[in-house]
């Protein structure tokens, strides 16, 4: 019990990210890529539809884009679709790289090759996955939506009693108070729900009973969980904040030759750079289940029984070996 920390962990996803770098860069590079690269392309897309709808339209249609109905459409389209590709490569990447990093932890190389693990893996969990991403939300929603409507209240019955203050002390140190709380909450819920994902994937569990099941695996093992949010949440903010940072004033064409290059350089750099802390973070929850299921007295040789893949192997005194 005492190797189960993040480092120790960490060290078994470096050790099954080394072993196995071809296959899961080749899904990183399939799904996340893009979708890191369209997360810090965004600016510059968003730049380029305004340069679209001011320079290219023909008056009367380009008049300000806060007025134009065809800017607000096409805009609400162009969001609306971004977010319909970013939410299907990111399934479909955590479906595949989970599914990979788990059979590598058995030690099941041998029988698994890049087509089989995206066919297979993305078409028997991603509705599952939807399911359960919705449940997640809604329920993030309406815990969201009841904290607002305590800010509300108190707003209400301040002006109720008279209270004169100004904005910027009262009511920003109440918002504040009340903030607080909701993010402790919510950081709560992700620690619970880390496992979620993993158990949609490679067990018959998804909706409620996913996120349920997902809070009893992670006991004994939150701090683990914790420290895996805060760590590769922090990196990952710090890479996608410089990059957005950087590229919110270009447009990526109209200016000179020598400042595109170097802009689509540090955007492909900065894309991978994304991509590799996503596809670690995947890869270290898949690690994490399978030290938590034995920390319940759950073995994991059923998973894939069906498919002649032999469990994970254990040492006598019952922990979990290094498998790679």
């Amino acid at each position: 019990m005492a190797q189960n920390n993040f480092w120790h962990i960490f060290c078994e996803t470096r050790n099954i990210f080394e072993a196995h770098s071809r296959h899961l860069l080749t899904l990183s590079l399939i799904f996340l890529f893009p979708l890191s690269f369209s997360l810090l392309l965004s600016p510059t897309l968003s730049n380029l539809f305004n340069h679209f709808y001011t320079n290219i339209i023909p008056y009367p249609y380009n008049y300000s884009s806060t007025t134009n109905p065809n800017y607000k459409h096409h805009s609400l389209f162009f969001h609306l679709l971004y977010s319909l590709f970013t939410f299907i490569f990111s399934n479909c990447g955590v479906i595949s790289i989970t599914y990979s990093v788990f059979h590598f932890f058995n030690d099941q190389s041998l029988n698994l090759n890049l087509k089989s693990t995206i066919t297979k893996s993305i078409s028997t969990s991603f509705l599952p996955l939807l399911a359960t991403t919705i449940a997640s939300h809604v329920i993030i929603f309406f815990v969201s939506l009841l904290y607002a409507l305590l800010l509300v209240l108190i707003i209400c019955g301040a002006i109720f009693f008279n209270v004169t203050t100004s904005y910027s002390s009262l009511y920003y140190f109440i918002g504040f108070l009340i903030a607080l709380p909701l993010l402790f909450f919510l950081i709560y819920l992700q620690v619970n729900w880390t496992l979620v994902p993993v158990i949609v994937i490679l067990e018959s569990c998804w909706g409620l009973e996913a996120l349920k099941r997902s809070a009893r695996l992670v006991r004994g093992m939150k701090r683990v969980a914790l420290s895996s949010l805060f760590v590769y949440g922090f990196f990952e903010v710090i890479v996608v904040l410089n990059g957005l940072l950087v590229t919110k004033d270009l447009n990526g064409t109209s200016d000179g030759w020598v400042l595109v290059v170097s802009y689509w350089v540090f955007i492909v750099s900065q894309s991978y750079f994304v991509a590799v802390f996503m596809v670690s973070k995947i890869a270290f929850n898949t690690v994490l289940y399978a030290y938590c299921k034995p920390n319940h007295g759950e073995v994991i040789v059923e998973e894939f029984e069906e498919e002649g893949l032999i469990g994970l192997p254990f040492h006598d005194d019952g922990k979990v070996s290094n498998a790679v």
